[in-house]
């Protein structure tokens, strides 16, 4: 039987025999026969759609990750002075690795950030809102902290992890 050719199956009740056509010829097969080629039939339909949703996720990811790189590339084009310190290499790094493990780990669930800016102070700072609840990190030299608020409720987490940050980002979509 033809791999990809479609199959067109022509039951008859009366018989324990049935006509299975793939486009080229007819075979006469069992009912169990009939089953099988059904259940191939439904997971061959079934790894066409996962591969289709894992390809959609994967694309989501890869832009998701292009617009963050952008966001954090854009930093790098500021005007700083000594009132308003630019970002060092280590903390963009740092930024980096923690927003790509949180888009690596969250896929389509990852929210972009509202605002991605420098501190000021040599840091940065990273804004998400979703509805009634704010999420904001700060990562410098002198400080790392996460902070969310949930209408008027809220608290912060000190020297967070990048485990941390994805837990919060979850708790950003949930309704």
């Amino acid at each position: 039987m033809a791999g990809n050719a479609r199959l067109v199956f022509k039951n008859n009740p009366l018989l324990k025999n049935h006509k299975v056509f793939d486009g080229n010829t007819e075979q006469s097969i069992t009912l169990e026969e009939l089953a099988q080629l059904r259940a191939a039939e439904q997971v061959q339909k079934f790894q066409s759609i996962s591969l289709s949703v894992t390809d959609s996720v994967r694309e989501l990811k890869e832009e998701n990750w292009r617009i963050l790189l952008s966001k954090l590339q854009c930093l790098l084009n500021l005007e700083y002075d000594e009132d308003y310190l630019e970002p060092s290499q280590y903390i963009l790094k740092q930024i980096a690795e923690l927003l790509y493990s949180a888009n690596n780990n969250l896929g389509y669930e990852m929210t972009l950030p509202k605002f991605l800016v420098p501190d000021g102070e040599g840091g940065i700072r990273i804004e998400w809102r979703m509805n009634d609840k704010y999420l904001h990190l700060v990562y410098s030299e002198k400080r790392n902290y996460l902070y969310f608020q949930e209408n008027s409720e809220g608290n912060g987490i000190k020297d967070f992890s990048a485990n941390q940050l994805i837990e919060k980002l979850r708790w950003l979509n949930q309704k």
